[in-house]
């Protein structure tokens, strides 16, 4: 089966055909170079409900994997947005997805400015968030050198990384290294609970990943996954979407009757 990973129409045209479906609220965050920034919300979360999950995907556009797990799951699961706040970014660097980079058109890479209310992405994001607070975020990702499957967990609670990898790793073996960027795994898991602004000094030069700012200051759990991406796409996606399926589950464990037509 052929998959154009990168292809954004595609991609925007499936997750407004879904909201319309699903009732999900959909809007422009930001008018970017090539195509707008979409968000999508379910009921719960316009309305002003507090808690909820957040998920993205493609704020690296080299790392297309995620983008369509995110769709996948999501079209696959329309209970999820009846039960609890629901918010989605599908792919929050559109240029950088169509044009296989990292970066977004002015060169910057997203996941080290999410501090910077000053970059127009940035600001328009954080003015949507501004009031929300999540149980969880998820944040998916991918490594070009890496090998396996990795998580970085940040939590207030007890950890359940290892009990999410395991749910994922029949499709794609866990990272084997021990260093990943610097940081230290275990078994393919990072849980950090340390300080988050010395870590962020220490190893990211100042600029705040998406994950991070967003367990700093909108939600209590945050998740960053990531595949390998010299694997199979295919296999990539499907490990993604385990991954958000294990996630769901752990955090809402009752299923919902579904609220519009599946596929």
């Amino acid at each position: 089966m052929e998959h154009s990973g990168h292809d954004y129409e595609r991609l925007r045209r499936r997750w407004v055909e879904l909201a319309s479906r699903c009732g999900l609220r959909g809007r422009v965050l930001f008018e970017e170079v090539d195509f707008p920034v979409l968000v999508f919300e379910n009921e719960l979360s316009a309305s002003g409900k507090q808690g909820g999950v957040y998920l993205s995907a493609g704020v690296h556009g080299d790392e297309c994997a995620p983008v369509w797990a995110l769709l996948q799951w999501a079209e696959s699961e329309p209970s999820v947005f009846t039960g609890q706040p629901v918010v989605i970014f599908p792919c929050l660097n559109p240029h950088g997805l169509l044009e296989n980079t990292r970066r977004d058109q002015n060169g910057v890479d997203l996941n080290r400015r999410f501090q910077d209310d000053a970059y127009p992405i940035i600001a328009a994001w954080t003015e949507y968030l501004k009031g929300r607070r999540f149980d969880f975020a998820v944040n998916l990702h991918e490594d070009y050198d890496a090998t396996g499957i990795y998580l970085y967990e940040v939590t207030r609670g007890d950890s359940i990384g290892d009990s999410l990898l395991s749910q994922c790793d029949a499709i794609i073996p866990r990272e084997k290294g021990s260093e990943v960027d610097g940081s230290t795994f275990e078994n393919g898991l990072l849980s950090h609970t340390g300080d988050i602004e010395e870590l962020v000094e220490e190893k990211l030069e100042g600029g705040y990943p998406e994950a991070l700012h967003l367990f700093l200051h909108y939600s209590r759990d945050s998740f960053t996954f990531e595949t390998p991406s010299e694997t199979e796409l295919l296999t990539r996606i499907d490990a993604q979407r385990a991954f958000i399926e294990a996630v769901m589950k752990a955090y809402w464990p009752d299923d919902v009757a579904p609220n519009c037509p599946s596929f």
